[in-house]
């Protein structure tokens, strides 16, 4: 294992380890969703839901296609997300987390 992505990945996960963040990446996990739509979902203010996109943006975890004034937020790397979200749900038997659930089983 190459041990000088310790520091990128300890970052990676310093920025992900807010409740909000991790709402927003699976609320995209799914797809592009414009910022009105992840609010709705999330019951999020729109300047604090903004607040979050932009540190996940800064940080390569998401991006951006604007429709007219509508900003879209989709992932960068949605298997990685979903990956992380059925580790930390714990929910490797979930159709979806099928993969995942081989890779934890064959290190041991």
């Amino acid at each position: 294992m190459e041990t000088s992505n310790y520091a990128e990945w300890a970052e990676l996960l310093r920025v992900l380890a807010h409740p909000t963040r991790l709402a927003i990446l699976d609320s995209l996990k799914d797809g592009t969703k414009c910022v009105s739509d992840v609010c709705e979902i999330l019951s999020v203010p729109q300047p604090n839901l903004s607040q979050h996109l932009s540190i996940l943006r800064r940080e390569g975890v998401v991006s951006f296609t604007e429709d007219g004034k509508k900003r879209c937020y989709f992932l960068t790397n949605p298997a990685l997300i979903k990956a992380l979200m059925c580790v930390l749900a714990g929910d490797y038997e979930d159709r979806d987390c099928q993969s995942v659930s081989g890779l934890m089983t064959a290190g041991k």
